[in-house]
């Protein structure tokens, strides 16, 4: 189905790339940006360097007086509304979970990855009735996932981690709200998500796994991807893009930052300040902060590649590496005097060096 989706707008999208690639490029209009919406609320949200620009207009404040509208779409439906939305040239940019990124790319959709994202978590709440203690108690459960997002991968890797699929169990597709609401009214047993889930603990709820509780490599990675027209049009504005992002990572990798973006993201998506409190956790900051496209960032999502293959989630394969495009990001980084800011990791998300 994805494929149908895609096949008529990619040829389009390509004979664009062809032309933009062969001749001058026109004025710089617009740039439109798209994400899913992770609020609770009536406002949009997103987490990260790329909410923060949203929140604070920065780039409307670069832009603006360059004659350049910023145009922002927020999509309740997540990945796979974004992706449908860029098979349909309604995007420039967009911020993505690694399932949804490496779906687009498979099926032929025109994109870089230009900035990362990396470590973070994923839940298991589980209502106290299920008797459900961890992933092991999941057999013949019924678990609401959100398909076609990032949680499916990180559900799957965690599942594999105790001998289990899918298959093992009743999953349920339910997009975030709705699963929180099944969950409290008892129609599901458990649900696997991000950090709202937190909210949930109580006398009948409990949060009973978190990702990354086994290693670094369970946890969900994400990326800021940019069109290949886009980029190969305008590579000044792309740049200028970048720019702000990373600043706005090196200010949320800061401690001392902590509170006050916390309570920015808190009014902004009406979710509780004390879960981001505890999703910002100061020992972790300077690893889920870094935006580089390092060896720990294409590891991850070569093996989600893989994952997402083997799980027939995709049909077409491809190589993360080549994917990637840290120009952007390290000129950034050596433009806002970063260098020794974030290490390069390892595929085990270990420091590589200091630079």
């Amino acid at each position: 189905m994805m494929k149908v989706i895609f096949s008529r707008a990619l040829i389009a999208l390509t004979a664009i790339v062809s032309l933009m690639s062969g001749g001058h490029a026109e004025e710089l209009r617009a740039i439109r940006i798209g994400v899913p919406d992770q609020s609770a609320g009536s406002q949009p949200f997103i987490e990260g360097p790329v909410g923060m620009a949203y929140i604070r207009h920065q780039l409307e404040a670069v832009f603006t007086p360059q004659g350049v509208k910023v145009e922002w779409q927020f999509f309740k439906g997540a990945g796979p509304a974004v992706n449908e939305a860029l098979a349909n040239r309604q995007l420039d940019f967009v911020y993505l979970g690694d399932l949804a990124a490496i779906i687009g790319k498979a099926n032929g959709l025109p994109t870089r990855l230009l900035l990362g994202s990396r470590g973070s978590e994923s839940y298991l709440a589980a209502t106290r009735a299920s008797g459900i203690k961890g992933l092991a108690d999941l057999k013949g459960k019924r678990v609401a996932v959100y398909r076609g997002t990032a949680d499916q991968l990180a559900f799957d890797r965690a599942l594999h981690t105790v001998g289990l699929t899918e298959q093992n169990l009743q999953v349920i597709n339910l997009d975030w709200n709705a699963g929180k609401a099944a969950l409290a009214a008892g129609r599901v047993d458990a649900v696997w998500g991000g950090v709202s889930l937190l909210a949930l603990r109580g006398d009948k709820i409990d949060v009973v796994v978190k990702s990354g509780d086994s290693g670094r490599q369970n946890t969900t990675q994400a990326g800021f991807l940019g069109t290949q027209a886009f980029i190969d049009a305008w590579p000044q504005a792309t740049q200028q893009i970048i720019d702000v992002l990373v600043k706005n990572a090196a200010e949320i990798s800061d401690p001392a930052n902590r509170d006050s973006w916390s309570a920015e993201m808190a009014r902004q998506s009406q979710i509780p300040r004390t879960l981001f409190l505890e999703e910002l956790q100061p020992q972790d900051l300077n690893f889920t902060t870094s935006p580089r496209i390092d060896p720990f960032l294409i590891d991850s999502f070569r093996s989600s590649v893989e994952q997402a293959k083997s799980g027939r989630l995709i049909r077409n394969a491809f190589d993360a590496g080549g994917w990637g495009e840290g120009k952007y990001v390290e000129q950034a980084i050596k433009t806002l005097n970063l260098e020794n800011h974030w290490p390069q990791y390892d595929t085990r998300g270990q420091p590589l060096n200091a630079g």
